[in-house]
C-alpha cells in the first residue's frame, strides 16, 4: 500500500532567467516525477500556465525561440505612463499562446501571484482570465505598465512572494519543491557605478525575499544563471543559443536534487 504524495512545484520570478523552468520540467518528467499542482510568480506565471494547460515544455521551448525577430516588438510596445513597455502586444502573445482559458479549468491546479499597487498586497489567483492574470504577474514596475484586471491596479508577482511555496502547501501539496532563479554568485562583483548599486539593491531585495519564501519548499532547485545577469540584453531575449543555455543549466541544476525528491517519495511508500 502507498500513501499518495501530492507534488507541488512553485516556479520563481526572475525575467529572463525563468526559461530555466523549461528545463526544471523537463527534467523531473524525464524522471517519472508528477507534478499535481503548480504555482507561479512573474515569469515562473507564464511557464506555471503553460504547464498547466498543455504539459509540454518542448511546445514552448519551440514557440519561445521560433522566430525571434518577430516577438521581439512585444518588447518594444512603448508607454510612458507607468512603465517603458504598454504590455498589451505580450499580452496578445499570451493569448496566442495561452488562449482565453480561465485557470480554474486547467487541467492541472494553477496559482499565479500578483501585487496590489495601492496596497502592496500579495494577491492569488484561482480564477479568471489566464492571459490577463500572467500579464499583472508579469509586469515588473517601470519596466511594464501596472495591470489595471477587476477594477484593481497590479505589478509584478515576484515582489510580494517570488517563490510562492507557501501557497501549495496551504492548497494540500505534501512535497513542495520551489524553484529559486536569485542565486547568492550574482553578488561576485565588487565595483560599483551609482547605478550598479541601484541595481544590485534590487537584487538584494529580491534575493532574500525569495530565500524566506523557500522557507515553505521540502525541495530547492537553484540555477546558476549568474554568468548571464550582466550580459543579456533585450535583444538577446528570444535568442535560440541563449535560451538552450538556460534551459540546459535548468536541466543540470535539476538533476542535482533527484535523488532527495526520490528518497522523500520513497518516504511516504508502505
Amino acid at each position: 500500500m502507498k500513501n499518495k504524495e501530492i507534488i507541488g512545484l512553485a516556479l520563481g520570478s526572475g525575467g529572463f532567467r525563468g526559461f530555466a523552468h523549461l528545463g526544471v520540467i523537463q527534467t523531473l518528467e524525464k524522471h517519472g516525477i508528477p507534478i499535481h499542482m503548480v504555482s507561479g510568480a512573474s515569469i515562473g506565471s507564464w511557464v506555471a500556465a503553460h504547464y498547466a494547460l498543455h504539459r509540454d515544455m518542448i511546445k514552448m521551448e519551440k514557440e519561445i525561440t521560433e522566430n525571434p525577430r518577430e516577438k521581439l516588438p512585444i518588447l518594444f510596445d512603448l508607454s510612458w505612463r507607468g512603465g517603458f513597455v504598454n504590455g498589451d502586444k505580450f499580452e496578445k502573445f499570451l493569448k496566442k499562446d495561452l488562449g482565453s482559458n480561465d485557470i480554474s479549468q486547467t487541467p492541472t491546479p494553477l496559482f499565479v501571484v500578483a501585487t496590489d499597487l495601492a496596497s502592496g498586497e500579495e494577491v492569488v489567483f484561482e480564477k479568471g482570465k489566464i492571459s490577463s492574470i500572467v500579464r499583472a504577474s508579469c509586469a515588473v514596475p517601470l519596466v511594464f505598465k501596472p495591470v489595471e484586471y477587476q477594477k484593481r491596479l497590479f505589478v509584478d508577482g515576484g515582489l510580494s512572494n517570488p517563490v510562492p511555496c507557501d501557497i501549495l502547501k496551504k492548497k494540500g501539496a505534501t512535497l513542495v519543491i520551489g524553484v529559486n532563479l536569485y542565486h547568492q554568485n550574482e553578488f561576485v562583483n565588487k565595483k560599483f557605478t551609482m547605478t550598479k548599486v541601484v541595481l544590485r539593491s534590487g537584487r538584494i531585495a529580491l534575493h532574500n525575499l525569495a530565500n524566506n519564501s523557500c522557507k515553505f519548499a521540502d525541495i530547492v532547485i537553484s540555477p546558476d544563471l549568474s554568468e548571464f545577469v550582466n550580459s543579456v540584453k533585450l535583444k538577446k531575449y528570444f535568442d535560440p543559443e541563449t535560451i538552450e543555455k538556460i534551459i540546459q543549466i535548468g536541466v543540470r541544476s535539476t538533476e542535482k536534487v533527484i535523488p532527495k525528491i526520490k528518497a522523500a517519495l520513497k518516504k511516504h511508500e508502505i
